[in-house]
């Protein structure tokens, strides 16, 4: 059994509280979901959890959450925004974006689906309370990748943001060959501000969910 992130000799930086910057070098930030205190929505209807917010909370290219859906009703609207979403846990829901149908997502869904944060949107809960994966992207200033984890391919980039997120505890191998475990709704994050060549592996079962993520701000 390889180490958990904290305990890796790879140096794996924590981030509490998790908005900042992080740090200048491709050396790793570990997030875990259930360390970020819930903030309610405004209308009562959900919960939000902001894993970061990159380069920084005043002026992001790029934020990740995770939130937690009690009650149907419209998202809120964030013009010039590229957004992606996938369901976590819990029930399922049928989200309606104008201009795009209508899309019932659930916990079986591996690709992240992406809709324009600034179409109206309306979700509706099928069900159970829902958790769900959220990626917001200012379309104007970066640029986004994303693919779903596909066994142990690995990822070669140097996007100056490079993060995975996993939805169940996996396995990772950076490039200097030390396998450390990434825990169950995590995020591990590496701001890559020389653009270094970075190989990593997340070595994932055929049911193990996650998604790798790389943005490049826009010259």
């Amino acid at each position: 059994m390889p180490p958990s992130l904290s305990s890796a000799t790879i140096p794996w930086h924590h981030a509490h509280p998790v908005r900042r910057p992080g740090i200048d070098s491709p050396t790793p930030t570990l997030l875990r979901v259930d360390d970020i205190a819930p903030v309610p929505w405004r209308n009562g209807g959900g919960l939000t959890r902001e894993l970061l917010a990159w380069p920084g909370p005043s002026d992001w290219i790029v934020r990740i959450s995770v939130a937690e859906i009690l009650a149907s009703g419209p998202f809120s609207d964030f013009p010039g925004v590229d957004r992606w979403f996938a369901v976590l846990q819990g029930g399922a829901v049928r989200l309606e974006t104008r201009g795009m149908g209508t899309q019932e997502l659930d916990v079986e869904r591996t690709a992240l689906y992406a809709f324009p944060g600034d179409a109206p949107t309306h979700c509706t809960a099928l069900g159970a309370a829902t958790r769900d994966f959220n990626v917001m992207l200012r379309r104007a200033r970066g640029r986004l990748q994303q693919r779903a984890l596909d066994g142990d391919a690995p990822l070669h980039s140097k996007a100056g943001f490079i993060a995975l997120f996993a939805v169940q505890a996996i396995e990772v191998e950076g490039d200097c060959g030390t396998a450390c475990t990434l825990p169950t709704m995590a995020l591990a994050w590496w701001n890559n501000a020389r653009h270094e060549p970075l190989s990593l592996h997340a070595r994932a079962a055929a049911q193990e969910r996650g998604w790798w993520l790389e943005v490049d701000a826009n010259d």
